[in-house]
């Protein structure tokens, strides 16, 4: 069995219908027999995007920017973090605690043009000696240690 790390952008297109949701339900299928691992960077990502995703179809907001006051007011979607917390638990994910200084954060931001949470996510995976990454986000493909499907 190998290590696989789990990106955002493959849970929210489980959570969320969408042109890949098909791919992603089928990637994971395809490695189910692996070792899923994930980390907090991507469930605080998949946390907010999916929030904002549940109040902006319910109409409740129309910019991002007003999202925070919502979220003081009424909380977090209980169908999102149960959505969440059933979804991890269910592909039986692992998620990480991320052991990252932000020196070599900043290192890898800069050597290879990632953003910081993407470079949080890469240092993530070779500390914990995760080669290959599910993910739909082409960046990842300038990660010499990774290994980057589909």
């Amino acid at each position: 069995m190998n290590k696989i790390f789990i990106d955002t952008n493959i849970f929210y297109n489980i959570l969320f219908e969408t042109n890949l949701t098909q791919v992603a339900r089928k990637l994971l299928e395809e490695y189910e027999e692996n070792l899923f691992y994930t980390s907090l960077t991507v469930v605080n990502e998949l946390l907010y995007i999916s929030t904002r995703k549940y109040y902006q179809a319910a109409q409740e907001i129309s910019k991002s920017y007003s999202l925070r006051r919502l979220i003081a007011s009424k909380g977090y979607p209980a169908p999102i973090v149960n959505g969440i917390q059933s979804l991890l638990k269910d592909l039986e994910v692992e998620v990480l605690m991320e052991n990252v200084g932000y020196q070599d954060m900043i290192g890898v931001v800069d050597s290879l043009k990632l953003l910081p949470s993407d470079a949080i996510i890469a240092l993530t995976c070779k500390y914990h000696g995760i080669e290959t990454i599910l993910t739909f986000d082409e960046d990842f493909k300038r990660v010499p240690w990774l290994n980057v499907l589909p």
